[in-house]
């Protein structure tokens, strides 16, 4: 009798770590998806607000391209110069020399801006957008404090 009774402890012992070790590895998956969905929520989040910025941006683009285009429909019959020094007398316009293009910078977050190019015409068609694209405005410097290798030993061969 008592060998059976050692038995059946036994049993229940090896069942009950088989039991705990399966609830820990439950657990640690349980926590692992947990923190997978967490970080894809926040670049989920992360990404609408960029399309967001993008939009907005974009938006005044439009806008800007309306005011210049009504600009340019009230001058009619005016030389190609006179419109080009009106329009880049516009606040927050540029004007291009060398490529002769009218642009404008809409900043947004993070360190961008979107940036548009208008190629003045003549006639009916009174311009065409020569570029219109994100890029990154912000300034940065580059860390050279650390010493990288360049592929070189120390004597110089």
């Amino acid at each position: 009798m008592a060998e059976q009774t050692s038995r059946n402890k036994v049993n229940i012992g090896l069942s009950s770590l088989i039991l705990i070790f399966i609830v820990l590895c439950l657990s640690t998956f349980g926590l692992l998806s947990l923190s997978s969905a967490r970080g894809d929520l926040e670049l989920a989040e992360r990404g609408a607000q960029a399309a967001k910025e993008f939009y907005e941006a974009d938006s005044k683009g439009q806008q800007w391209l309306a005011g210049s285009d009504r600009m340019l429909q009230q001058m009619a019959g005016r030389s190609l110069e006179e419109k080009l020094e009106a329009l880049a007398a516009k606040p927050g316009n540029g004007y291009d020399e060398q490529t002769g293009l009218i642009f404008t910078e809409i900043p947004m977050e993070r360190g961008q801006s979107l940036h548009i190019d208008l190629e003045l015409k003549e006639g009916d068609k009174r311009y065409e957008i020569r570029s219109w694209y994100v890029y990154d405005s912000g300034e940065y410097e580059i860390d050279d404090t650390v010493k990288v290798w360049d592929g070189k030993d120390r004597s110089g061969t």
